[in-house]
């Protein structure tokens, strides 16, 4: 595998300096790791300096895959998750025909490691394929992030606020009126992870999956 740096940051919290160092992989000489579905391997390791000297506090060479067509996500940045933590949060925007969807991954640092905190669709629209003519209602919904603060935990609470427009629920053919999506999701860190406290409003139909797997409310 070729490995080449995707972020280097510096953070200064209250208790030391620490610095961040994101990495995607792919096949060394591979001419063909360039399909669609090609998503480079995302790794992360976390150093801490105490007075003079770096140690290694978390690694995970192979947090998870994102991205497509061998390139990794552009969107990568730090951010704080607490008044002494950090994490990376990356959103891979994706599009398979004519239909963009971008999901939220945030990479934790957790007992030595890095796990993916939370993974979440956070955008998707159809304005490559619909219009006169076309076979499906127009639809674009997004979510936004925040994080919050909240005095009993180390970790901030997540807030996803779902906005937008979504595919009809009827499967008629003569149903081509985008519906309105409205939600709210509250999570809290637990065990390195981020989970669900609660759940108000919609879920779009490419929430569906993402539902099951996590058991959401």
């Amino acid at each position: 595998m070729a490995v080449r740096v995707l972020l280097n940051a510096f953070s200064v919290d209250a208790r030391s300096k620490t610095f961040v160092l994101v990495t995607f992989a792919v096949p060394a000489n591979d001419d063909t790791f360039d399909c669609h579905a090609c998503s480079p391997t995302i790794g992360m390791a976390v150093f801490s300096q105490k007075e003079l000297k770096w140690t290694m506090v978390g690694f995970n060479r192979a947090v998870m895959f994102s991205g497509e067509w061998g390139r990794p996500p552009t969107d990568i940045q730090l951010v704080q998750i607490g008044p002494n933590h950090d994490a990376v949060k990356l959103v891979d925007v994706g599009g398979g025909n004519g239909e963009p969807t971008a999901v939220l991954q945030i990479l934790i640092p957790w007992n030595g490691s890095v796990n993916l905190g939370l993974e979440r669709i956070i955008a998707d629209d159809d304005k490559g394929m619909c219009g006169p003519g076309g076979l499906l209602a127009c639809y674009a919904n997004r979510r936004t992030l925040h994080f919050i603060q909240n005095d009993k935990r180390d970790y901030y609470d997540v807030e996803l606020k779902l906005t937008g427009t979504d595919l009809p629920t009827s499967d008629a053919v003569d149903s081509k009126r985008a519906r309105k999506v409205n939600g709210l999701e509250i999570l809290k860190f637990e065990n390195g992870k981020y989970v669900q406290i609660s759940r108000q409003g919609d879920l779009t139909y490419i929430d569906d999956a993402v539902a099951k797997r996590e058991e959401l409310r």
